[in-house]
């Protein structure tokens, strides 16, 4: 059973609009994986993370703006990680609501974006 790291993304702005995912290695412009974990909220090996499939729950496109569609999408995919302890699945419940704090006219359960 996995266990998962809890990392509070760095992030440098805000959008509403959806990226691509999934996200792939290749779609990152560092070759360092150390730098990858401030795009997503778990890890299964620990921060910084030793291997791209750690790391789990995107929040940020590519130019590290967190994406309300994504804070959503976690919401959503968070109840579905096998393995996840209930402490760290209701910590990161609560950051993914704490980050959606930086979309004060939008709740994060709303679908109208």
């Amino acid at each position: 059973m996995p266990e998962f790291t809890l990392h509070e993304p760095t992030i440098r702005g805000t959008t509403k609009a959806e990226p691509r995912i999934p996200y792939e290695e290749a779609d990152f412009a560092t070759d360092d994986i150390a730098d990858l974990d401030d795009y997503f909220l778990l890890s299964t090996s620990g921060i910084p993370p030793e291997d791209f499939d750690d790391l789990y729950l995107p929040v940020c496109h590519l130019d590290q703006r967190l994406s309300l569609p994504l804070l959503r999408r976690a919401l959503d995919e968070i109840e579905t990680l096998e393995g996840i302890e209930a402490e760290t699945m209701t910590e990161t419940i609560d950051m993914i609501h704490d980050l959606g704090e930086c979309f004060p006219n939008d709740g994060l359960n709303d679908d109208s974006v």
